[in-house]
Order: structure tokens, then C-alpha cells, then sequence
């Protein structure tokens, strides 16, 4: 598709990136951090709440893609369009799949996302028929599909009425999930508008380049999957025990994210040329100076990466929320003027400062100790979920 096709998928996958984000927020999040420490049959009601209230969200988030896609037409209305149908599988599969590894069955939910994979390269084959952007859309939404029954399979429970959902959810896990909802709002929604402004600035050519660097020397999106999905539950955990038994967990979840992320920048800076040719084709290569810009950000986005899922297991929303508004606004403003002034590369160190940014706002907020009310607070949900 080159570097133009690229970009108009990327407009589209950051669109329903926004919606998974706020889907985290509001419901998966907010269910593990309550949930992780009832009684299985307990986990398994709120379980098959969130089933419901994601797949309601999912349908309204479906339509909402397509009128604005229709709407506003032109590349930024066409990404809509391509993902518009394949909201509600993905969305599903991506939320049983933290409830398979809450519930401890952890290659279960790896299987699912391997499988979604396999399902995913084999659907895409029908780009070989019609070189289409749709068509890669479809190849990826058939896999969510796929990804989605074995999930199902995984862990088994029945979807909960439309009332009896909401009831369930809007009681402890909304009282987080809001301000969750109000953070990821904030974040993504400065992360899409950035998006939106450099494909005005730059072109949808060299957004396309800065997303084939961002996706190939980039391994947080890999990192973070593989330790929020297990790490929160395991840090609400320890939070019954002390509040430095978490804070120690949250440096070593951190540590060893920092060290992976290191190790593969280090692949990345002898191989990094070689593979962006080989897999996205020599029209990239222009491109492959921005492994510099990518790797530092992933460097300080990996040191802190825990911190965010200790403020979630100590309820402290408020806090995120305002961690995420300053670094969201931060790397709208940084990534516009740079890229003003010294194009795609301004733009990915000005995204780079960005995630500084957020990366201090949420460490420093992280290491201030809970106030009494929000500890009090957490204390009391914890005992009251205590099965002895």
C-alpha cells in the first residue's frame, strides 16, 4: 500500500485504539481491580457484565465510526470506515482475554492471541486477490474473531442482561472506572488528534513512515500487553499485604520491562535498516533514522510502566487522570511545533518529549503516599472482598 495507504490504516487503527483504550479504562480495569480478590463465582458474575456492557459499546462505537467516516470523508473518513466493522469482535477478545489471565489461565489467553495472529496472516492472503486497503482491515478483524471464540472456549460464562450488567458494573468498579475513563479519554483522544494534525502537516505519506518506525522500534505496545495483563491483578494483590509490597512489585515489573525494551533496541540499532526495507519496502527507507527518537521514548515509557497499574490497584483515578491530560497535552504541543520545523523527525522527538512528560507526571504522582481518605478507601473495598 506504501507509506499513503499506511497512513489512511493507521487514522483508522488509531480510532478504534481509542475506543479499546477507553474500553480498558471504564470496564476491564476497573472489574480486576475489584474482582481479583473475590470469591471465584463472584468474578464470574462481573465477568460476564462486562461482556455485555463492552458489546453495547462496541455496537454504539461501530456506528459512531461510520457516521463520522461518512462525514467526513477523505482519508481521515475512510480509516473509520475500514474498522467501523470490526469494533465488537475485537473488543470482546481483547477484554476476556485479561479475564483469562486474571483467572490464572494465562496460556489460554497467550493461545487466543496466537491463534487470533495465525487467523490474521491467513486472511491475508485475500490481499494477494485485490491489493485493497479493506482487505487488510478484514484479514485483521477475521482474526479477532477467531482470537475470540478460543477465548471463549478458554473461560466459559453466560453474558448478563443489559440491566443486571449495568447494575454490576456502575457499583465499585465505575467509582474508579470513571476517572480511568476520563484518563484514557484525555491521553488518546490528545494521541488521535495528534495523529490528525501531523497527517495535515506532514502528509499522509510521511505520517505512514513515522507509523512503520513507531511499529517496528517500538516494543512497549509488546511490553506493556505482557505485564499489565497479569501485573495489575498481582498488584492488587499485594496491596492486601502493604503498600510497599506493591510499590516493590511495581519496580521489579518495571525493571524487567526496562531491561526487554533495552535489549531490543539494541537488535533493533544493528538490524533495524535491514528490516524496515524487508518488511515495508525500500519506499521506508528514508525513514529509518527515527529508531533514535522511538527508542527513548520506549526507554522511558518501559522504566515506568507499573506505576500507572499501582495508582489503578490503589484507586487513586484522579491522579491518573491528571497524569494523562498533562503528557497528552504535552505531546500534542511537542509534536506539532516540531514537526513544523524540522518535519517527521521533529515530530518523533517531539513525541518523544511527550512521553517524558507523561513518564514524570506518573512516577511523581505514583510516589506520593495515598491520602488518608483514597487508603481508607481502599482498605475497606479489599476487606469487604475478602472471601475468609
Amino acid at each position: 500500500m506504501g507509506p499513503g495507504g499506511l497512513g489512511v490504516l493507521f487514522i483508522g487503527f488509531s480510532g478504534y485504539f481509542l475506543i479499546l483504550a477507553f474500553q480498558r479504562a471504564t470496564v476491564t480495569q476497573p472489574l480486576i481491580v475489584h474482582s481479583a480478590t473475590l470469591p471465584a463465582v463472584h468474578r464470574r458474575q462481573l465477568a460476564g457484565s462486562g461482556i455485555t456492557v463492552i458489546a453495547l459499546t462496541g455496537a454504539a462505537a461501530g456506528c459512531l465510526f461510520g457516521l463520522l467516516g461518512l462525514g467526513v470523508g477523505g482519508h481521515a473518513g475512510r480509516g473509520l470506515l475500514l474498522f467501523a466493522p470490526w469494533l465488537i469482535p475485537s473488543l470482546l477478545q481483547e477484554y476476556w482475554k485479561a479475564i483469562l489471565f486474571q483467572e490464572g489461565k494465562a496460556f489460554a489467553g497467550a493461545m487466543s492471541d496466537v491463534l487470533r495472529f495465525g487467523a490474521m496472516c491467513a486472511a491475508a492472503l485475500l490481499i494477494l486477490v485485490r491489493h485493497a486497503d479493506y482487505m487488510i482491515a478484514a484479514s485483521w478483524g477475521i482474526g479477532a474473531w477467531v482470537g475470540l471464540v478460543i477465548a471463549l472456549v478458554g473461560f466459559r460464562t453466560f453474558p448478563k442482561r443489559p440491566r443486571e450488567a449495568l447494575r454490576l458494573w456502575g457499583g465499585e468498579a465505575w467509582a474508579l472506572g470513571r476517572w480511568l475513563g476520563v484518563r484514557e479519554v484525555s491521553f488518546q483522544a490528545g494521541t488521535y488528534s495528534t495523529v490528525l494534525v501531523l497527517a495535515s502537516v506532514l502528509g499522509t505519506a510521511d505520517l505512514g513512515g513515522l507509523r512503520a518506525a513507531q511499529a517496528l522500534f517500538s516494543p512497549f505496545s509488546l511490553i506493556d500487553a505482557a505485564f499489565v495483563l497479569p501485573g495489575l491483578p498481582a498488584i492488587s494483590r499485594a496491596l492486601r499485604v502493604s503498600r510497599h509490597t506493591a510499590w516493590q512489585l511495581a519496580v521489579r515489573i518495571s525493571g524487567a520491562a526496562l531491561l526487554l525494551a533495552a535489549g531490543y533496541l539494541v537488535v533493533m540499532t544493528f538490524a533495524g535498516r535491514w528490516l524496515l526495507t524487508s518488511l515495508f519496502g525500500h519506499s521506508f527507507i528514508p525513514f529509518d533514522t527515527l529508531i533514535w527518537p522511538v527508542a527513548v521514548a520506549q526507554l522511558l515509557g518501559s522504566a515506568v510502566l507499573a506505576f500507572p497499574m499501582l495508582l489503578m490497584a490503589e484507586r487513586r483515578g484522579v491522579g491518573s487522570a491528571f497524569a494523562a491530560a498533562v503528557g497528552s497535552a504535552a505531546t500534542l504541543a511537542c509534536a506539532t511545533l516540531l514537526a513544523v520545523g524540522y518535519g517527521v523527525t521533529g515530530a518523533a522527538w517531539g513525541w518523544t518529549a511527550g512521553t517524558a512528560v507523561t513518564a514524570m507526571a506518573f512516577f511523581l504522582i505514583a510516589m506520593r503516599t495515598p491520602t488518608p481518605r483514597v487508603a481508607t478507601r481502599s482498605r475497606v473495598s479489599t476487606e469487604m472482598s475478602d472471601p475468609r
